[in-house]
């Protein structure tokens, strides 16, 4: 059962910040280059990056850090009522309008994603209906986790997913998203983010019996679910009433849940340029490719269309430096070879296209090892570079002597990531990518 329930959130007052509130809202910090992140500050002196992703600074000390100025700056903020607490518990209605380009010719296709941000209660993996279907690192975990801390709030949703198979969640959401948005922030890439302040109790409670059958499945912020994991822990450790039951702030994260079956959800892929090692041979790597895989040669607007199918077999586009293009589609063998070489994997996991390209692709054939990568087995980090535009890939190796070679990747399906997560597996690294990300500073939840 998962419970999610609806909450207070501080909320960005008009009357008092400047600008409008397209200034103050920011990315994901997670996706915050240094160069962002300047333009970011400059934008609003309260730009919501001033607490996600504060400067550091040469002179950081554990009393004067990046952790304890974003505690400071909500203080301040909450002081001034820059920020203000809601009256009343609510769930707030996320909707997100965007495009995405598609084909050949590069046409614009509308999109709409509807979730709900609420607070869910808290599970350890592998203890409840919460799942994962990512792997995370120690050091991005340690760096929320010393944030949290310092501010006691959760200041940027996780990503969740439900099945929602009787579509009440669907329909609830759309029913509360009819009248006038009580904000809505146009990013400068055009994507349109609209919200909605729920506080009707019957309605609230509608909608937390809706998501209780539900399992949830982490989409997007895995470091922050664990982290608020670990806070959660150290707050029951020095509670001054630990004989008191009754759930507290600090046991629900803030959650952004959107049904699996809802029409704007859309997974991309991520396209891997290689920087093979000195042993690469491509003409010895093709052949040991086609012992496993057909080999047909293909244009731009073949590999375009395979990076928008994700049905069929398993199959990849391989860019060769200075502009050779083909499509690699599985042979019956590939199965048989990933039970030999991943079979404490199951089934789901070993069939995922980008398990099958780093395993029998990646480090069986290309050659990448450990001492390539990043340690993890998974990303490479030092041999591989990511993008999501299919078009940067085909140009990219066609200018030879940038990269060794590329692979043009397929969606991974909302499906594969259920199978996948309920197994208690992680995919590899860079396996979805859920667009659009969701925009932090819409609301903020105390601790």
């Amino acid at each position: 059962m998962a419970t999610v329930i609806p909450f207070q959130a501080l909320r960005y007052n008009p009357a008092k910040f400047t600008g409008k509130i397209d200034d103050v809202i920011a990315p994901p910090y997670d996706v915050i280059s240094i160069d962002e992140q300047d333009q970011l500050y400059r934008r609003s002196p309260h730009n919501v990056v001033r607490l996600i992703l504060g400067r550091q600074y040469d002179g950081d000390a554990p009393s004067d850090n990046r952790y304890t100025r974003s505690a400071k700056t909500l203080q301040q903020w909450l002081d001034e009522e820059v920020l203000v607490q809601d009256a009343h518990p609510a769930f707030y209605v996320y909707e997100q309008e965007f495009q995405i380009v598609t084909g050949a010719e590069g046409k614009r296709q509308k999109h709409v994603r509807r979730g709900v941000l609420g607070a869910l209660k808290l599970e350890p993996f592998g203890m409840g209906q919460v799942y994962p279907h990512e792997e995370t690192f120690a050091s991005h975990k340690t760096d929320r986790l010393m944030l949290t801390r310092a501010c006691r709030a959760n200041l940027s949703p996780v990503f969740g997913l439900m099945p929602d198979e009787q579509g009440e969640v669907v329909k609830l959401l759309a029913e509360a998203a009819r009248g006038k948005p009580t904000v809505e922030v146009r990013e400068p890439s055009g994507i349109v983010n609209r919200m909605w302040v729920v506080d009707d109790p019957k309605v609230c409670s509608a909608l937390s019996k809706a998501c209780e059958p539900q399992k949830v499945f982490i989409a997007d912020g895995h470091h922050r679910y664990e982290t608020a994991c670990n806070y959660r822990e150290e707050r029951k450790a020095n509670d001054s009433n630990p004989g008191n039951k009754n759930p507290r702030p600090y046991d629900y994260v803030l959650m952004m849940c959107v049904p699996f079956n809802d029409p704007g959800l859309h997974i991309l892929p991520t396209h891997r340029l290689v920087h093979a090692p000195a042993s690469y041979d491509e003409k010895k790597v093709l052949s040991k490719i086609s012992e496993l895989f057909e080999v047909t040669d293909a244009g731009d607007a073949d590999l375009i269309a395979l990076s928008e199918a994700a049905s069929g077999p398993v199959r990849f586009g391989l860019l060769l430096a200075g502009g050779g293009k083909k499509v690699l589609t599985a042979k019956a063998g590939v199965e048989g070879a990933m039970a030999k070489i991943a079979g404490k994997h199951s089934a789901a996991w070993r069939g995922l296209d980008v398990a099958v390209l780093h395993e029998l692709i990646l480090k069986g054939i290309v050659g990448l090892t450990e001492s390539n990568g990043n340690g993890n087995g998974n990303a490479h980090k030092h041999s591989v570079t990511y993008t999501k535009d299919v078009r940067e890939a085909i140009s990219e190796l066609a200018m030879k002597g940038t990269y060794s070679l590329g692979i043009v990747m397929r969606p991974t399906r909302i499906e594969q990531v259920r199978d996948v997560s309920l197994n208690g597996e992680k995919m590899p690294h860079k396996s979805t990518y859920f667009y659009p990300k969701l925009l932090s500073g819409l609301v903020v939840r105390k601790l």
